[in-house]
């Protein structure tokens, strides 16, 4: 049986890009978007090695007959891997662009760069420049290159979560009253999108801490079929959380130095509230089954004054 893919590594990852003669840029990928900003961050990835507008590329994901390989998205791979596999991408079609340009413009290819989508000299402000629109139409029309990414390794985020609470001994409440998460991703792509990331990690991570649960009776019947039954956290009850994202260890395993980021916020919420549970109560190891329900609570404060 095959291993499935772990946080950032995975089978290879191709992508294909093609700028036309009006200057857009197309990026097919095998990368999957769940609503986490996926076309946005390959994009952004996309411009910076390119040298262009990310505004002008379109993302084409989800159409399998357009490229063979893709994976979707999960296990932190869409930034690490099919965002490495865009760069590498763009690099080939950026040096297919400048060989091309080098020979119309009469300049050594190394003189050359592509800055907002206009390729010219990069030691002078004055002489021949060409567009990417019209050295696509030189072209016959249009350029496309690929680009593919594999590792066998995994790349490592690592970070803290930090819960401040505060516990009712009469009723087992329990009230989260700050949240902190640090994170290093490595590199950032969009601070943004990270932070909302981490955010509605802490959110869900929240959910199943003090929360949500799936009951069952003896014989497998589901008893948490409404959201009366299975609670969820509102607005009122999910805390402010800090969050602080750094770039201080940059991944050996790809190009950009990014690691995954999509765990980052929810992972450690659980720990990090028991044992702020913990603190509380003055009680060392009282929580050890999530979520921590009131009657649970009220339990592990009785059970631990009778010992």
């Amino acid at each position: 049986m095959r291993k499935p893919p772990r946080a950032g590594r995975s089978r290879r990852a191709r992508n294909r890009l093609s700028v036309d003669s009006w200057g857009d840029i197309e990026l097919v990928t095998g990368g999957a978007s769940l609503g986490q900003g996926f076309e946005t961050t390959m994009a952004q990835i996309c411009a910076e090695g390119l040298g262009v507008d990310y505004r002008r590329i379109t993302v084409v994901h989800g159409q399998t007959d357009r490229i063979p390989d893709g994976v979707g998205a999960h296990a932190s791979r869409a930034t690490v891997v099919t965002g490495s596999a865009t760069y590498n991408a763009a690099l080939n079609l950026r040096a297919l662009i400048l060989d091309k340009a080098a020979g119309l413009l009469q300049t050594p290819v190394g003189a050359l760069d592509i800055v907002d989508g206009v390729i010219a000299r990069r030691d002078t402000t004055t002489g021949p420049s060409i567009r990417l629109g019209e050295i696509a139409r030189q072209n016959g029309g249009a350029f496309t290159a690929e680009g593919s990414h594999l590792t066998d390794h995994m790349t490592y985020p690592y970070g803290v979560h930090v819960a401040q609470v505060r516990v009712d001994r009469e009723t087992g409440g329990v009230a989260v009253e700050r949240f902190l998460v640090a994170y290093d991703v490595g590199r950032v792509v969009n601070p943004m999108m990270i932070d909302g990331q981490i955010a509605g990690g802490y959110a869900q991570g929240l959910g199943g801490t003090l929360y949500e649960e799936f009951l069952y009776t003896e014989e497998g019947q589901p008893l948490s079929v409404t959201f009366a039954d299975y609670l969820i956290p509102t607005a009122c009850e999910v805390s402010r959380v800090d969050v602080l994202v750094t770039e201080d260890a940059p991944s050996p395993l790809n190009e950009l130095g990014m690691k995954g980021a999509g765990e980052a916020g929810v992972t450690a919420v659980g720990g990090a509230i028991a044992s702020a549970i913990d603190d509380a109560i003055g009680i060392s190891g009282a929580i050890i089954r999530l979520p921590v329900t009131p009657d649970r609570l009220l339990v592990a404060l009785q059970t631990w004054k009778k010992q």
